[in-house]
């Protein structure tokens, strides 16, 4: 592995670690009055807010291509959907059943950039579908999936899109992909506020939740979307599963949580599926 590769893909796993902790700040706001969307709303806000100030201070240019913006926009989506789920489901539940992007991320590689599909990508999918089953505890009936399951998979779906984007356009700034990507998630979040997924506001969790915006919430979506430019979706999103390991830990330590046999053998396949890729696509690029 060469050191400019090295480079984005510890940043990608300090970032992986953070998100991990997203659950503490999310449960946090709750417990301040800011239920439902309204503390992914008002945190992405305090970053959207802080990136712009940084643009204008740094000069750094706006202008990024549309694919690009476009990817941001999709990882935006991905925030705001995989921060609400957090507020409806289990947060082992949640981490794990979003790291099936994973898979999707080789589907998406296979289908649409012209990647090989090898015996590592079949071992993938089919080790990642199995972890979930294993998680979902052997219930794959729509009737056991919540709004916070559903939520999660599609916050999973959208990374691996918008990640594929970022990866095939082209570059830009992470201070200003990071200011679309959380212009996009305050858009998304607005619009299940006005569903009804945000009953609770207090005005004494607005600013806390815009300072975890800024202090939290903005570095982690730099560290993330500069990796994005520089691997490959399935490789960054590999990568990002060392949030399994901050989030569940965390979570069974700090929660009373059901995490039994079969969730810690669900959530070793959705690793062993990762590493799979991740080690072949490393190996392959080494001199």
């Amino acid at each position: 592995m060469t050191a400019r590769r090295l480079s984005p893909a510890l940043m990608a796993v300090i970032a992986a670690v953070l998100w991990g902790l997203w659950w503490m700040p999310i449960r946090t706001l709750e417990s301040l009055g800011l239920s439902g969307a309204w503390g992914s709303f008002m945190m992405n806000a305090g970053a959207a807010g802080a990136a712009a100030l940084g643009m204008v201070l740094l000069r750094i240019s706006p202008r990024i291509a549309i694919k690009t913006a476009l990817g941001a926009a999709l990882v935006g989506v991905a925030v705001s959907t995989y921060s609400i789920a957090l507020t409806h489901g289990d947060v082992v539940r949640i981490v794990l059943l979003f790291y099936l992007a994973p898979a999707w991320s080789k589907i998406i590689e296979w289908a649409f950039m012209g990647q090989g599909w090898g015996w590592a990508s079949s071992f993938t999918l089919l080790a990642s579908l199995a972890g979930a089953y294993l998680v979902l505890g052997g219930q794959i009936s729509l009737a056991a999936f919540n709004l916070g399951d559903t939520l999660a998979l599609l916050s999973g779906v959208a990374w691996s899109s918008g990640a594929a984007l970022i990866f095939t356009g082209g570059r830009a700034n992470p201070v200003a992909l990071s200011f679309i990507t959380a212009l996009s998630a305050m858009v998304i979040g607005l619009g299940f506020i006005r569903a009804g997924q945000g009953q609770a506001f207090s005005t004494g969790g607005i600013w806390v939740g815009a300072g975890f915006g800024v202090i939290y919430v903005l570095p982690i979506l730099a560290l993330t979307l500069w990796s994005a430019q520089r691997l490959s979706p399935a490789v960054i999103t590999f990568l990002l599963t060392a949030e399994i390991l901050s989030g569940v830990i965390t979570a069974a330590l700090f929660l009373d949580e059901p995490f039994g046999l079969m969730q810690a053998g669900g959530a070793g396949l959705i690793v062993v599926a990762a590493m799979a890729e991740v080690l072949k696509s490393f190996r392959v690029s080494s001199p």
